[in-house]
């Protein structure tokens, strides 16, 4: 049935801009991981990459939103062992000034200023920039897709080319905490705006095998609160999952899908970065539960899924020997 009443341009692409939809990615896809938002959480997607590359995934494509976006950058460029340690590092040495830099003067008052955020992206792009490996997406060793809201027309916008920083800033650019980033005359917002898990945009590249790293849990109940913003953080999570369940409701019966979650309840606090070296290591222990079920169930049905069988190795080498990623001195 037509719809009457507006014009079919405001809805005729669902709100999605993918200006590279024919020509991205170039090679079928058999294995894709995706990489979903969560803030300081993340620090554990980092020790869920460690158990995917202990198992043998090699990934075709790479899909980010938010810290998702970020993680997701550093393992494109460097999808092996060493490049996990490497970011584990970078996450170890990160304290609260690197990614929320506050001024002389700072307060709770900030936040009722007039002002277009908190917080400055300086910090957060110095980081990146440091260890990133490619200048532009196109150059990613591995194909890279990020997810950014476009705040001008509130489209969701799946960047596959252009100025690598750029877009993983847009991805990662939390509403209020950090200013809207500008690409190309448009202003962008964090992609979990929209889509904080994009198991979506690797479905439409074609993705047979999808692994899904999550900060969260898919049907975790939203954090209880006491005070009105945390009433509106409570009611943003439930919007995420509310869309992560929708997608996972329509995953074709011909493609896996592999979810890893993180329990517990979302922070409140996104300036707590004091259980980085925790959340490495349960995001590993849990992945590994993750694989090892996939691998039993996939036997099972007659799917054969290949997987090394490494050493498990209780605890994280405590320093990497490379010089590539230095970001700017922890104040915590």
């Amino acid at each position: 049935m037509p719809v009457y009443g507006i014009d079919p341009d405001g809805y005729a692409d669902g709100g999605l801009v993918f200006a590279a939809a024919g020509r991205f990615p170039s090679k079928p896809v058999e294995t894709a991981i995706v990489l979903g938002g969560g803030g300081n959480r993340g620090a554990a997607q980092v020790g869920m990459l460690r158990a995917l590359v202990e198992s043998g995934v090699v990934p075709e494509l790479i899909v980010g939103t938010s810290i998702g976006a970020v993680n997701g950058a550093a393992f494109a460029g460097s999808p092996t062992i060493e490049g996990v340690y490497l970011a584990a590092d970078v996450w170890r040495r990160i304290g609260v000034n690197d990614v929320f830099t506050r001024g002389r003067f700072h307060g709770s008052w900030r936040y009722l200023e007039r002002r277009p955020s908190v917080f400055s992206m300086d910090r957060l792009r110095a980081i990146v920039a440091s260890y990133l490996r490619f200048e532009v997406l196109e150059e990613s060793p591995v194909p890279l897709l990020l997810i950014a809201t476009r705040l001008d027309d509130g489209r969701e916008e799946w960047f596959t080319e252009g100025p690598a920083v750029e877009a993983i800033m847009a991805s990662a650019a939390l509403p209020g905490l950090y200013p809207a980033v500008e690409i190309a005359g448009r202003r962008y917002l964090d992609g979990g705006v929209l889509d904080n898990v994009g198991l979506s945009a690797a479905l439409a590249c074609g993705a047979k095998r999808i692994y899904v790293l999550l900060c969260g849990k898919v049907d975790a109940p939203p954090p209880s609160y006491s005070r009105p913003f945390e009433a509106m953080f409570s009611a943003f999570t439930l919007a995420l999952g509310s869309r992560l369940r929708r997608d996972l409701a329509v995953v074709p019966p011909a493609v896996d899908v592999v979810v890893v979650e993180l329990p517990g309840a979302a922070m409140f606090d996104p300036q707590d970065f004091s259980r980085t070296d925790d959340l490495l290591q349960e995001g590993y222990e849990l992945a590994r539960l993750a694989l090892d079920d996939y691998a039993q169930r996939s036997s099972a049905r007659g799917r054969l899924v290949l997987r090394r069988r490494p050493p498990r190795w209780p605890q994280w080498p405590k320093a990497v020997e490379r010089a590539e990623a230095d970001p700017p001195e922890s104040s915590r």
